[in-house]
């Protein structure tokens, strides 16, 4: 019998999460993606400033239940906070297979200006003092994401031509495909 497999997509505010999630769906085509920006946006509230909070305990909710039923899904994160990397210990207590994979940039710069050009096409804003703690705690939480996985994906997103796959980890090896980008360079793994 196959493991149920939870998938974090992961990387700060404008990194390029959902992006991937749904322009590259094969992957994420068979599981629910949770992502509380999405959530957020179709729950009704006579307040746009509750979209959020709303968004991010729903997925929180929803993904309780599929930890509790052994069901594969996905969850796009910042890797801000705390909550995904206790998840990650549940789900591995739970028999879940994890995998990470995370987007990073260079700079927070980058984030905001792609932030920026979202907002102009008709896309959610996240503040500029929310992106640039949520860069630094991101890139902070990431090396205990890696421990905690069992497989990771490092993609580096910097330039505009895209997504750049420069390393898979798991605890048997560690493979760079390409020179590591700073932010990868200072895991100290």
């Amino acid at each position: 019998m196959k493991r149920p497999t939870l998938t974090f997509v992961a990387g700060a505010n404008g990194s390029g999460k959902t992006t991937l999630t749904r322009w590259n769906s094969g992957p994420f085509r068979e599981i629910p993606v949770l992502d509380p920006d999405t959530i957020g946006n179709t729950l009704q509230s006579s307040s746009t400033s509750a979209f959020p909070v709303a968004g991010a305990r729903q997925v929180l909710k929803s993904a309780n239940e599929n930890l509790r039923k052994a069901k594969s899904f996905a969850i796009e994160t910042t890797l801000a906070g705390k909550n995904y990397l206790r998840m990650m210990l549940e789900a591995r207590t739970r028999g879940f297979e994890i995998v990470l994979v995370y987007i990073g940039t260079e700079n927070v710069e980058i984030n905001l200006a792609r932030i920026r050009n979202r907002v102009l096409a008709g896309g959610h804003d996240v503040p500029e003092d929310d992106v640039r703690r949520r860069y630094v705690r991101s890139f902070k939480n990431l090396p205990i994401a890696i421990k905690r996985a069992d497989h990771t994906i490092l993609f580096d997103n910097s330039t505009e031509e895209g997504y750049r796959l420069i390393g898979i980890l798991s605890a048997a090896e560690n493979q760079w495909l390409n020179a590591p980008p700073g932010w990868a360079a200072n895991l100290n793994l």
